[in-house]
């Protein structure tokens, strides 16, 4: 007999559930819970899992982030069907990886008439990588008629203006999203970080700083506030933003390694090293280990010039010693003279003969 699905269990009446029972060969006395718990057991041991196949809309999606996006695209035309916008939308992500934004940007938009909204957000982010900001913008709109208050779409439809230098309308844009959704945490925050990295440092400060009012113990939003400060040329504000972070966090890395980095470019370099160093100990960061070998190639050379004058003075000391101190003279050596006996000493000279 073949088993009865999981379903079927669950939903089974107490007659079919005895039945089950006693076609399975299981004891079926006892209550219905415990019965059925019986069953379930049983199916769940004896039941076989069928062998899971890849389609091919899946190998073409992981040859998309395996990094081969020609084959990918390959796989994904003979997937494309007349009544479904996903092919289009796996083909477009394929083509932006190859690097054909206009291919891209053609596919979805066949998506997007064919009813996938999403596949305007898609639109919209081959656009602002083209540097096309104000349409990527006009079709974040598109999207949002249908999908009001979609958070994506809205940090997307900011990020795109400030990016295009209209700074005050997407500060604009995340403040008034932050004001209708106060239950979600951390918005002014995030707005503030795509300020920052759209390159409008001013305005990360203010909205950066709104977000602290709102939140004072974000230690995020303290350490995003202080790099905008870095960026905005305000280096003293800065400092003082790291060490309020580190107040909250004195274990924060990346606060240490921010606040040794603008004390380095101040000036207080034992500070900046300290700092930097304690960094390092709490978090393997490839950019705090890069910031530590540039500290500590700065204390070499700040030390290089004493150990040099300290080397030059022992040698002149030792010059001068050698100056004062007498040179050895060689004691001459003494000749031995022949000692002659007395006898050779008291006799007279023969005389020479005639």
């Amino acid at each position: 007999m073949s088993l009865p699905s999981f379903a079927e269990v669950e939903h089974a009446e107490w007659p079919a559930l005895k039945q089950m029972c006693e076609s399975l060969g299981l004891n079926p006395k006892g209550r219905s819970a415990v019965v059925r718990m019986r069953v379930l057991d049983h199916v769940r041991r004896h039941i076989r899992a069928e062998p899971w196949r890849a389609k091919r809309e899946h190998i073409a999606a992981l040859l998309t982030r395996l990094g081969f996006p020609e084959v990918s695209q390959a796989v994904w035309e003979s997937t494309i069907q007349l009544d479904a916008p996903a092919p289009w939308l796996g083909l477009g992500q394929a083509q932006l990886a190859g690097g054909s934004v206009v291919e891209a940007t053609r596919s979805f938009d066949r998506a997007a008439r064919m009813g996938d909204a999403d596949a305007l957000l898609h639109r919209a982010g081959v656009l602002a990588a083209a540097g096309e900001y104000e349409r990527a913008v006009r079709a974040c709109e598109s999207y949002l008629t249908t999908h009001a208050g979609d958070l994506r779409a809205l940090a997307m439809q900011a990020e795109f203006l400030a990016r295009a230098g209209f700074g005050e309308e997407a500060a604009r844009v995340f403040r008034s999203t932050a004001e209708s959704r106060r239950e979600i945490p951390g918005l002014l925050r995030a707005g503030g970080t795509a300020l920052l990295r759209a390159g409008r440092p001013e305005a990360a400060v203010n909205m950066l700083t709104e977000a602290i009012r709102v939140e004072p113990t974000d230690v995020e939003s303290r350490i995003n506030r202080g790099a905008a400060l870095v960026l905005a040329g305000r280096t003293q504000e800065a400092i003082a933003a790291f060490r309020e972070a580190l107040k909250i966090d004195p274990h924060r890395a990346e606060a240490l390694n921010d606040l040794g980095v603008v004390q380095l470019q101040v000036g207080q370099a034992k500070g900046a090293a300290g700092n930097i160093r304690r960094a390092a100990k709490l978090a393997d960061s490839p950019r705090i280990m890069l910031n530590l070998a540039s500290v500590g190639g700065s204390d070499r050379r700040r030390r290089a010039p004493k150990r040099t004058t300290r080397k030059k003075a022992e040698s002149v000391r030792t010059e001068a010693e050698v100056a004062t101190k007498p040179s050895p003279t060689t004691k001459p050596r003494k000749r031995r003279s022949r000692k002659t006996s007395p006898a050779e000493t008291s006799k007279p000279s023969e005389p020479s003969p005639p």
